[in-house]
């Protein structure tokens, strides 16, 4: 399973919000710590805010925090969120659009569906406090 980097940049945005409780962090502060486009977090970090899972404030005393404790966030939701198409996986369609020939009598569908299941369900299972770093 291959997660796109909006997927990786959430999950570096929240666990460094957890990392940094009870202060209000910047996307800046955040993309020069992890190394990475600015411009690109701003987009992870307007999603995410829609959706209630940070919250953001503009101005001089704004910033970012979780309006939840880790424990509460669970992996799995975040994953859904920032992937446009998971079921584009099991779907088997060629990148070129045309049908597949084998689609009738192919039992890889099935198993991917299976597998994609599985996956979901141990990230269902896991919450942000799971994944951060146990020297804090």
């Amino acid at each position: 399973m291959r997660l796109t980097l909006h997927t990786d940049y959430a999950i570096r945005v929240l666990v460094y919000l957890a990392c940094n409780e009870g202060r209000r962090v910047s996307v800046h502060e955040i993309s020069t710590h992890h190394g990475i486009s600015h411009n690109h977090l701003v987009k992870v970090v307007n999603r995410l805010s829609n959706s209630g899972i940070v919250e953001a404030r503009r101005g001089r005393s704004g910033g970012l925090h979780l309006p939840r404790i880790p424990q509460d966030i669970i992996i799995g939701d975040i994953v859904r969120l920032m992937e446009a198409d998971m079921q584009a996986i099991v779907s088997c369609q060629p990148e070129n659009g045309q049908h597949c020939v084998l689609a009738d009598i192919c039992r890889l569908r099935h198993l991917l569906s299976r597998s994609l299941d599985a996956f979901m369900e141990v990230l269902d299972q896991t919450t942000l406090h799971d994944i951060m770093p146990r020297n804090i």
